[in-house]
């Protein structure tokens, strides 16, 4: 099973792991194992494009949450990517899987950051399923044009 595969795996794990009274700490962790893995999922999906396998991990090395952030949200703006001609359920599979990054890496700070936030499973529940849904948008959608510029963009700073 890939690593990111696992960490989704292992974020479904941390919902469920006390069964009565969750901690927070495994409802937290949950969350934010959730986003990194989609975050995984995405940077192995790019690397995957590199001919050179022994360079994938440290062209990996390369991706950075805000610059992917960024790219999610640019993504899901109709002005920038309007996608005139494409099929429509590949452009909405390629939205939910950048919005479900973005969201996620919200969640993710405020799992990790902000100590006022209480957690219930619900809460963690539904931020681990939604990166389950964009496990499931992407794939049918992977190898599709515009999966795959996104993709790039995920790497590459904008210049403005």
């Amino acid at each position: 099973m890939a690593y990111h595969d696992d960490l989704l795996q292992q974020a479904l794990q941390l919902v469920h792991k006390e069964p009565k009274k969750p901690k927070q700490a495994s409802l937290r962790r949950a969350v934010s194992t959730a986003y990194y893995a989609l975050f995984h999922l995405l940077i192995s999906e790019a690397v995957a494009n590199w001919s050179r396998k022994n360079l994938r991990a440290a062209l990996g090395r390369a991706f950075d949450h805000n610059t992917m952030k960024a790219a999610s949200n640019r993504i899901q703006d109709r002005r920038q990517f309007p996608f005139s001609g494409k099929d429509p359920a590949v452009v909405a599979a390629l939205n939910t899987v950048a919005k479900t990054f973005a969201q996620l890496q919200e969640k993710r700070h405020t799992a990790d950051y902000d100590n006022t936030t209480f957690w219930t499973r619900t809460d963690a529940l539904a931020q681990v399923k939604s990166a389950e849904q964009a496990f499931r948008a992407w794939n049918p959608i992977r190898r599709e044009q515009i999966a795959q510029e996104y993709l790039v963009s995920l790497v590459v700073k904008r210049r403005d």
